[in-house]
Protein backbone atom coordinates (compact mmCIF):
# COMPACT_ATOMS: atom_id res chain seq x y z
CA UNK A 1 0.00 0.00 0.00
CA UNK A 2 2.77 2.42 0.67
CA UNK A 3 4.04 1.93 -2.58
CA UNK A 4 0.68 2.97 -4.04
CA UNK A 5 0.94 5.63 -2.17
CA UNK A 6 3.94 6.97 -2.96
CA UNK A 7 3.31 6.75 -6.58
CA UNK A 8 0.38 8.29 -6.60
CA UNK A 9 1.94 10.76 -4.43
CA UNK A 10 4.01 11.39 -7.74
CA UNK A 11 1.53 11.34 -10.35
CA UNK A 12 -0.47 14.25 -8.39
CA UNK A 13 3.06 15.97 -8.29
CA UNK A 14 3.99 15.51 -11.88
CA UNK A 15 0.34 16.61 -12.59
CA UNK A 16 0.67 19.94 -10.89
CA UNK A 17 3.94 20.58 -11.99
CA UNK A 18 3.07 21.72 -15.42
CA UNK A 19 0.34 23.96 -14.09
CA UNK A 20 3.01 25.93 -11.42
CA UNK A 21 4.99 25.83 -14.23
CA UNK A 22 2.42 26.72 -16.86
CA UNK A 23 1.41 29.48 -13.80
CA UNK A 24 5.11 31.40 -13.89
CA UNK A 25 5.50 31.41 -17.53
CA UNK A 26 1.85 33.28 -17.66
CA UNK A 27 3.83 35.96 -14.60
CA UNK A 28 6.69 36.39 -16.63
CA UNK A 29 5.24 37.40 -19.78
CA UNK A 30 2.60 39.17 -18.03
CA UNK A 31 5.81 41.37 -16.24
CA UNK A 32 7.10 41.45 -19.86
CA UNK A 33 3.94 42.88 -21.13
CA UNK A 34 3.85 45.49 -18.21
CA UNK A 35 7.69 46.57 -19.65
CA UNK A 36 6.23 46.90 -22.83
CA UNK A 37 3.14 48.68 -22.00
CA UNK A 38 4.88 51.14 -19.92
CA UNK A 39 6.96 52.28 -23.02
CA UNK A 40 3.51 53.06 -24.88
CA UNK A 41 1.61 54.48 -22.32
CA UNK A 42 5.00 57.05 -21.46
CA UNK A 43 4.52 57.93 -25.20
CA UNK A 44 0.48 58.39 -25.45
CA UNK A 45 -1.55 57.40 -22.23
CA UNK A 46 -3.10 59.96 -19.52
CA UNK A 47 -1.04 60.95 -16.51
CA UNK A 48 -3.56 58.16 -14.67
CA UNK A 49 -2.34 55.22 -17.29
CA UNK A 50 0.71 55.88 -16.27
CA UNK A 51 0.54 56.08 -12.76
CA UNK A 52 -1.89 52.59 -12.80
CA UNK A 53 1.34 50.92 -13.99
CA UNK A 54 2.83 51.51 -10.55
CA UNK A 55 2.22 49.89 -6.83
CA UNK A 56 0.14 52.71 -5.38
CA UNK A 57 3.83 52.96 -2.77
CA UNK A 58 5.87 52.80 -5.80
CA UNK A 59 9.48 54.17 -5.63
CA UNK A 60 11.13 55.50 -8.78
CA UNK A 61 14.94 57.16 -9.14
CA UNK A 62 16.62 58.52 -11.74
CA UNK A 63 19.99 59.63 -10.17
CA UNK A 64 18.93 62.22 -7.56
CA UNK A 65 15.38 62.52 -8.77
CA UNK A 66 13.00 60.26 -6.55
CA UNK A 67 9.36 59.95 -7.44
CA UNK A 68 7.46 58.33 -4.32
CA UNK A 69 3.99 57.18 -4.39
CA UNK A 70 0.38 57.73 -7.01
CA UNK A 71 0.87 61.46 -6.86
CA UNK A 72 4.24 62.09 -7.75
CA UNK A 73 3.92 59.87 -10.66
CA UNK A 74 0.99 61.63 -11.89
CA UNK A 75 2.18 65.14 -11.18
CA UNK A 76 5.68 63.80 -13.04
CA UNK A 77 3.62 62.60 -16.22
CA UNK A 78 1.73 65.79 -16.25
CA UNK A 79 4.70 67.78 -16.29
CA UNK A 80 6.17 65.58 -19.53
CA UNK A 81 3.18 65.87 -21.49
CA UNK A 82 3.25 69.98 -20.62
CA UNK A 83 6.70 69.89 -21.91
CA UNK A 84 6.76 67.18 -24.77
CA UNK A 85 3.46 66.74 -26.09
CA UNK A 86 4.03 69.38 -28.55
CA UNK A 87 4.17 67.05 -31.56
CA UNK A 88 1.22 67.42 -33.96
CA UNK A 89 -0.14 64.07 -35.67
CA UNK A 90 -1.00 64.33 -39.47
CA UNK A 91 -5.01 64.12 -38.00
CA UNK A 92 -3.98 67.14 -35.61
CA UNK A 93 -3.89 65.76 -32.44
CA UNK A 94 -1.72 66.00 -29.85
CA UNK A 95 1.35 63.61 -29.26
CA UNK A 96 4.56 63.30 -27.43
CA UNK A 97 7.84 63.70 -30.19
CA UNK A 98 9.52 60.84 -28.27
CA UNK A 99 9.15 56.82 -27.85
CA UNK A 100 10.26 54.70 -25.24
CA UNK A 101 11.82 51.68 -27.18
CA UNK A 102 11.69 48.57 -24.80
CA UNK A 103 13.81 45.51 -25.26
CA UNK A 104 15.95 42.60 -23.75
CA UNK A 105 13.67 41.80 -20.90
CA UNK A 106 14.36 39.49 -18.29
CA UNK A 107 12.02 38.64 -15.28
CA UNK A 108 12.97 36.30 -12.43
CA UNK A 109 10.34 35.30 -10.07
CA UNK A 110 11.22 35.59 -6.37
CA UNK A 111 8.11 35.17 -5.13
CA UNK A 112 4.29 34.20 -5.63
CA UNK A 113 3.63 37.72 -5.66
CA UNK A 114 6.63 39.49 -6.48
CA UNK A 115 9.71 39.10 -9.06
CA UNK A 116 12.43 41.50 -10.50
CA UNK A 117 13.76 42.53 -14.01
CA UNK A 118 15.34 44.44 -16.43
CA UNK A 119 15.17 46.05 -19.50
CA UNK A 120 17.05 48.33 -22.26
CA UNK A 121 15.44 51.39 -23.35
CA UNK A 122 15.89 53.34 -25.91
CA UNK A 123 14.52 56.71 -26.37
CA UNK A 124 13.63 58.43 -29.76
CA UNK A 125 12.89 61.84 -30.75
CA UNK A 126 11.33 63.22 -33.37
CA UNK A 127 13.29 65.47 -34.65
CA UNK A 128 11.37 68.15 -37.28
CA UNK A 129 14.80 68.93 -38.93
CA UNK A 130 16.34 65.97 -38.62
CA UNK A 131 14.19 62.79 -38.24
CA UNK A 132 13.95 60.32 -35.36
CA UNK A 133 17.32 60.55 -33.58
CA UNK A 134 18.69 58.52 -30.31
CA UNK A 135 18.27 60.35 -27.65
CA UNK A 136 19.29 58.38 -24.58
CA UNK A 137 19.80 54.62 -24.07
CA UNK A 138 19.12 53.50 -21.01
CA UNK A 139 18.22 50.47 -18.41
CA UNK A 140 15.38 49.73 -16.18
CA UNK A 141 15.70 47.87 -13.47
CA UNK A 142 12.65 46.90 -11.44
CA UNK A 143 10.60 45.27 -8.36
CA UNK A 144 7.51 44.14 -9.54
CA UNK A 145 4.49 43.12 -6.82
CA UNK A 146 1.06 41.80 -7.70
CA UNK A 147 -1.38 44.20 -6.47
CA UNK A 148 -5.09 42.90 -6.52
CA UNK A 149 -4.08 39.78 -9.30
CA UNK A 150 -2.21 42.67 -11.66
CA UNK A 151 1.14 43.29 -11.94
CA UNK A 152 2.86 46.49 -11.40
CA UNK A 153 6.35 48.06 -10.92
CA UNK A 154 6.63 48.36 -7.31
CA UNK A 155 10.48 50.05 -7.59
CA UNK A 156 12.25 51.32 -10.65
CA UNK A 157 16.08 52.86 -10.70
CA UNK A 158 16.79 54.08 -14.12
CA UNK A 159 20.02 53.97 -15.21
CA UNK A 160 21.23 56.47 -17.69
CA UNK A 161 24.11 54.94 -19.86
CA UNK A 162 24.43 57.12 -22.53
CA UNK A 163 22.91 60.07 -24.09
CA UNK A 164 22.90 62.82 -26.97
CA UNK A 165 23.59 66.50 -24.85
CA UNK A 166 22.78 68.06 -28.57
CA UNK A 167 19.12 66.64 -28.45
CA UNK A 168 18.76 67.26 -24.42
CA UNK A 169 19.67 70.97 -24.81
CA UNK A 170 17.34 71.37 -28.08
CA UNK A 171 14.25 70.35 -26.34
CA UNK A 172 14.82 71.31 -22.48
CA UNK A 173 16.27 67.91 -20.86
CA UNK A 174 18.80 69.62 -18.89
Amino acid sequence: MSRLSGLAASLLLAAASPAIAASAVEDRFLIMELMDRYGIVHDFGAPEEFAALFTDDAVVESGARVLRGRDDLIRQAQQDEEKYWKFRNNDGTASSFMRHVISNRQVKLTGRNTAEGSCYVITIINDREAGPQVFSMSRYVDRYRKVRGEWRIEHRTIIGESGNPGMAGKYGFR
